[in-house]
């Protein structure tokens, strides 16, 4: 596509946030919503429209070649990423749950499941391609200098020469028979066509009756051929079969693949020459325009002086550089400017006069809370105030008064625009020049009030500096490796095993599908099993999107930690490896089986909490993982694991948490399949989100059992009813059915494959072996959710749900009664 189909793209996605913009920072304030399916319903909307959004912006980004364009595109996407998080984060809080069914908002907005997806921007990874691959280049040369080369499989005793004799002569005897049992065979054959032709004693037909028998065996054949192609035509266009056509990349997908990699070289080459042109032109301003600026600065301070003077009698004192120096005298500001600065001394000191209030009414405010809070739900709903609402209208503004009605006609090309760096760097030279000139100014203050005081004979008070007014920092924390460098720990952790290379896995390979019926089993009062497209939607939200950005992670509601659930072998460790891929995260690995017998004691303990968040702190974004995150926090612990002390982290864990800041992209993720051995409490304060994954839908296993099969190398035909095998398959996870595809897709099967095509009993005699997942076990993890702070939410809500039913349906009877 041309730069003109991603122009236009960006034109509507700034139509479509004008009218967001509009419905949601109305002149006046929207009345609150009494309904909960309505507010929720609203939310929906603004969701899948900001989602809609979201992906035509990184579609631009992505292939957009102008730079400066690039910026702009950017500050947006944050934006419209940040609202989104901010709007999920409205849902979990309307519904109390994590996991969310539009199925009704797609049909009212003409969507499909696919368009619901939030997409990971490509720039996360791309940006920093070049700091990833010297990253792994490091990694890879320790783990090499560490783990020399073993042999790939364990070596095999000698064989004997009589045993060997034995074998050759087994494999002899068996070919020997093979061919012997094949000429049998063919000779009994050549004996029974002999016999049936004796027996049917059938006369030679003449040769227009041999073509007339020809013929219709012929033409049978080949109707047969037809209609079965054209069966299998129309299954592949209503998508019931693979479309053997689409098995490779046709010519227009190699041709657009092409034509992106391409755009991305020349994303690469411009940036390039937007630098440069940055530096040259910024040293052209400074030698051209700098020594106009710099006296055109003199005269005004000085004329200030002198204005100052005459009205006072003295001479003014210089603002000091912390708040702005010589630039706020200068600084021409808008009426809506000053407005918004005495609403922000009035909020400060109304907010001071609250403090004090509340201290004097502590006790009052606690009775008052319960009757607070009945009142706001008495009221109604309310969209909570939004950070990134601020964001998306000044980058809309900034679209409209740079690019809005740009002339580019004659920028076909898309390279950078002289004219707009020269307004930026301007600004950054008369800044730079202010600076210079504020000191000169200062000394020159200085002198004129000296002379001044020398001539009345008063005695000069040195004014203190604000530097020496300001308050001592805060406390900080105890850094317990001052003197070793960033590389040594980081060797040290990867010699320790506890900083490991993540598996390259794309969160597209956990396959699903989307939940069809989840709004229609709600509504009739039926919790919906969560796909697996909506656990890949929380894992972009609360993961990958805030890993990825700087920005929303500063900004967006904090996330800390996050908690996967549920049986073995539905995915839980391959979406750890997937946050670190689709982020380019560090990988640490805290689990309780890789800390047995590493930093041993107290000290030890400490020392290893220090090193793992300091590495990742400086080497964000980095990904904590723990496996097996239920033995951290054992109500009791087995006796055959004392000695390894799994309980080493339950109190160093949380306060190390405590200590990220917004701006540390470091993220814990704690993997477990049974949490109900956990203390409930402690491990609900460690992890902040809770994602139970249940075993894959009829929908997830059929789109699992697909892929894995194409992946392994085999081929689709309508031999293998992959329906069949999707249903009779229900109660597996997706590590079971990997494992199936992998133990009968062996080479010697793939090369079968073009005489002998795949079928549903090779796979279902390997998966009856394994166990599968009980509707037990089932039960107690959800039993289990349900006492998790969410959960017992959600049971509390249901319960006053249930109770004004009741007390509506007496009301009801009462009225009855009298009439």
């Amino acid at each position: 596509m041309s730069s003109r189909t991603y122009m236009r793209m960006w034109l509507e996605s700034q139509a479509a946030l004008k009218e967001l913009l509009a419905q949601e920072l109305p002149s006046q304030p929207p009345r609150p919503e009494k309904d909960q399916r309505l507010f929720f319903h609203m939310l929906a909307t603004l969701f899948l429209r900001y989602t809609q959004i979201l992906r035509c912006l990184e579609t631009c980004y992505d292939q957009m070649v102008h730079p400066q364009k690039r910026r702009v595109l950017q500050h947006m996407l944050d934006g419209v990423m940040g609202r989104v998080l901010e709007l999920k984060n409205e849902m979990v809080e309307t519904e109390l749950s994590e996991y969310h069914y539009m199925d009704d908002v797609l049909q009212d907005l003409k969507l499909t499941p696919a368009d619901m997806e939030v997409p990971i921007p490509r720039y996360f990874v791309n940006q920093r391609a070049k700091a990833l691959k010297e990253r792994q280049q490091v990694l890879s040369e320790i783990l090499a200098r560490v783990e020399p080369s073993m042999p790939s499989g364990p070596s095999r005793p000698a064989m004997l020469r009589d045993e060997a004799v034995q074998l050759v002569q087994m494999a002899e005897r068996m070919r020997q028979g093979r061919l012997r049992s094949k000429f049998m065979w063919e000779i009994r054959r050549d004996e029974e066509r002999e016999r049936r032709a004796r027996e049917s004693g059938a006369k030679e037909l003449d040769r227009e009756q041999a073509a007339i028998c020809i013929q219709k065996v012929w033409k049978g054949c080949l109707q047969r051929r037809c209609t079965k192609l054209e069966r299998q035509r129309e299954m592949a266009f209503i998508g019931m079969a693979p479309d053997p056509k689409a098995l490779g990349l046709s010519a227009a997908m190699l041709r657009a693949q092409l034509g992106e990699e391409f755009r991305h070289l020349r994303q690469a080459d411009y940036e390039a020459e937007y630098q440069q042109a940055m530096v040259s032109i910024r040293e052209g301003l400074y030698e051209v325009e700098g020594p106009d600026m710099r006296e055109e600065m003199k005269e005004q301070l000085r004329q200030w002086f002198i204005e100052c003077h005459d009205l006072t009698g003295r001479f003014p004192e210089f603002p000091d550089e912390e708040i702005g120096g010589s630039s706020i005298l200068f600084a021409e500001k808008t009426p809506e400017q000053v407005k918004a600065e005495l609403d922000l001394l009035e909020a400060e000191g109304q907010r001071k006069k609250d403090k004090k209030k509340d201290k004097e009414k502590t006790k009052e405010g606690k009775q008052k809370k319960g009757k607070d809070k009945k009142q706001e739900e008495d009221e109604g709903l309310k969209l909570a105030l939004s950070k990134f609402l601020p964001v998306i209208s000044e980058g809309f503004t900034q679209y409209q008064t740079i690019w809005g009605n740009q002339d580019e006609s004659d920028n076909f090309e898309q390279r950078y625009e002289p004219e707009l760096i020269k307004a930026q760097k301007r600004k950054e030279v008369e800044k730079e020049l202010r600076l210079q000139v504020d000191e000169l100014m200062r000394e020159e203050l200085q002198r004129l009030k000296l002379a001044v005081d020398r001539e009345e004979g008063k005695p000069r008070k040195e004014k203190k500096s604000s530097k020496q007014k300001g308050k001592k920092g805060g406390k900080k924390e105890k850094d317990l490796t001052p003197d070793r460098t960033l590389d040594s720990l980081y060797e040290e952790l990867v010699l320790q095993g506890i900083l490991k290379q993540p598996q390259r896995v794309q969160l597209a390979d956990y396959t699903g599908d989307f939940c069809y019926l989840g709004t229609t089993l709600r509504m009739a009062g039926i919790e919906p099993t969560p796909s697996v497209m909506d656990i890949r939607q929380n894992i972009t939200l609360y993961a990958i999107l805030r890993l990825g950005s700087p920005t929303l992670h500063e900004m967006a509601p904090q996330v800390k930690s996050v908690l996967l659930a549920g049986p073995a072998g539905t995915g839980k460790k391959m979406l750890v490896h997937t946050v670190c891929t689709e982020t380019g995260a560090n990988l640490f690995d805290l689990s309780p089986d890789n800390l047995v017998g590493k930093y041993p004691g107290k000290a030890g303990l400490s020392m290893l909490m220090h090193v793992v968040f300091k590495v990742a702190r400086l080497m964000q974004p980095s990904v904590i993982w723990i496996g097996n995150a239920e033995k951290t926090f054992y109500k009791k612990v087995p006796k055959e694991e004392k000695q390894a002390d799994p309980k080493r982290l339950k109190r160093d864990l949380p306060k190390a948490l405590k200590l990220l800041k917004p701006e540390d992209r470091v993220l814990l993720i704690g993997t477990s399949d049974k949490p109900y051995a956990a203390d409930v409490k402690t491990l609900c304060k460690a992890y902040e989100r809770i994602l139970l994954l249940p075993r894959p839908d009829y929908a997830s296993r059929y789109v699992t059992w697909q892929r894995l099969i194409k992946k392994h190398g085999g081929t689709i035909t309508t031999a293998l009813d992959v329906s069949a095998l999707a249903k009779l398959s229900d109660g597996y996870s997706q590590g079971h059915l990997a494992r199936a595809v992998q133990m009968a897709l062996t080479e010697r099967r793939l090369l079968q494959m073009p005489k002998k095509p795949l079928r549903a009993g090779e796979f279902l005699q390997l998966l009856a072996k394994a166990d599968p997942i009980y509707s037990e076990e089932e039960k107690t993890l959800q039993d289990w959710y349900m006492k998790t702070p969410l959960g017992k939410k959600r049971l509390k809500a249901a319960q006053e749900r249930a109770d004004r039913k009741e007390g509506k349906g007496k009301d009801k009877k009462g009225k009855k009664g009298k009439k």
